[in-house]
């Protein structure tokens, strides 16, 4: 019994580490979309080149998901993760003394790659060393970090403006990550000396789907084919999702004369509920297994939200357009657990869960990117009601390709 719950203890420490490290690394990757208004008028540059700092970013990030999805089985854990954060920290400071805003794209692209590093690292850590009854907390615990961190520096943020110091975002930036880096090495060893005890058997072969006799040939084809699927439908949610988090202060500011402060402080309702985001995952995903199904349900209920949002923004309604845009982030987060969380450690028996979490949120920061550049360039030639018109014509893409999944699913089947 006493062996028991040390072992449940120990899982616990994991599950906060990992969740500690994440959450905070949300300080060094969104503190620069939370002041873009700033920081356009700082630097006296337009949407698109702000926009063009958050690309580089996503570009690098997403690449650096992928190719650090392939590596991350490779990887001493405990010291990448510690690289990481530190380099991070390091850039964030650079970033918060520099007048130069050429080099600060750059420093960016780099914060993103290093970044890149943790999702898959930690999801493989987690994967390969809690027990199976641990697995639930941990996805809902990891879906939780994406909100509370944004929401923490976003609530930061407003607070600096207001006060005309929009770069102490950065400086605390510098400040939390360096220090969790540090609480990394020292607790690391502790929180994982669960995947020592000889009777967690949980452990997976590092294999891109594992060669299981109980996986079918059919089964594989499936899996490989709903992957392909949630790599698209990943494009569009963090497009969603994190244009939005980009640019609704924009939007507050330039439609409903709302001024900066106010703006950033109105957008933390948007992170607020997208806390919960995971656990809605979760329990939509019980009643709706399939997860090409599950995520289609959910585009379909965005694209009647976008509907309103846009009819607000033409009728100067703020109040139901906050409302409408909290709702579609909500809904775009709770697809980002499912696809970056709760997909590779529920399928951990039957794929890399390490690979396919950096090879899935790769695919989201793909969206992640043409959210900065492109709906800004959308917005600066054609206004912001053309930017939820794009949004939604997204989510009638992802119909066409939920058929086109459903014909292959049963000709493969058959």
């Amino acid at each position: 019994m006493e062996k028991s719950a040390n072992k449940k203890r120990q899982a616990y420490l994991l599950i906060f580490l990992c969740w500690l490290a994440y959450t905070v690394s949300y300080f060094g990757k969104v503190n620069y979309a939370a002041n873009i208004t700033q920081i356009i008028d700082f630097y006296g540059i337009t949407k698109a080149q702000a926009g063009s700092v958050s690309t580089f970013f996503f570009f690098a990030y997403g690449i650096g998901q992928v190719v650090n999805g392939v590596m991350c089985r490779k990887y001493n854990m405990k010291w990448m993760i510690f690289i990481s954060l530190t380099v991070s920290a390091s850039i964030n400071f650079l970033v918060a003394v520099s007048d130069n805003f050429e080099m600060i794209k750059w420093l960016w692209m780099i914060n993103g790659f290093v970044m890149s590093i943790l999702w898959p690292t930690l999801i493989r850590l987690l994967s390969e060393t809690l027990p199976q009854e641990a697995l639930s907390l941990s996805s809902v615990a990891m879906g939780t970090t994406v909100a509370i961190g944004t929401l923490t520096i976003y609530g930061l943020s407003a607070l600096y403006v207001a006060f005309d110091k929009f770069k102490l975002a950065f400086y605390t930036a510098a400040f939390a990550v360096a220090l969790v880096a540090v609480i990394w090495l020292i607790i690391y060893k502790k929180a994982v000396s669960i995947a020592k005890d000889e009777e967690n058997t949980n452990k997976i072969k590092p294999s891109v789907v594992n060669d299981k006799k109980e996986t079918s040939s059919k089964e594989k084809k499936i899996i490989i084919a709903t992957i392909c699927v949630l790599c698209f439908y990943a494009i569009g949610v963090n497009l969603m999702k994190d244009g939005l988090t980009t640019w609704v202060p924009a939007i507050l500011k330039e439609e409903f004369a709302v001024n900066d402060s106010l703006s950033i402080l109105l957008t933390l309702f948007l992170p607020v509920l997208a806390i919960f985001g995971n656990a809605f995952a979760l329990n939509i995903h019980k009643k709706i297994p399939d997860y090409i199904n599950h995520c289609v349900t959910v585009f379909a209920v965005v694209t009647v939200l976008l509907g309103i949002i846009i009819g607000s923004l033409t009728l100067k309604i703020v109040v139901f357009m906050l409302l409408g845009l909290i709702a579609v982030n909500f809904l775009a987060s709770s697809l980002n657990s499912l696809i970056t969380s709760i997909f590779p450690l529920f399928m951990r028996g039957k794929v890399n869960s390490g690979l396919f979490a950096g090879v899935l949120n790769g695919f989201c920061y793909v969206g992640s990117a043409l959210s900065s550049y492109g709906l800004g360039a959308v917005a600066d030639n054609f206004g912001w009601t053309a930017v939820f018109y794009t949004l939604g014509s997204f989510c009638i893409i992802t119909f066409i390709v939920w058929i086109g999944y459903h014909f292959y699913k049963k000709n493969s089947i058959g």
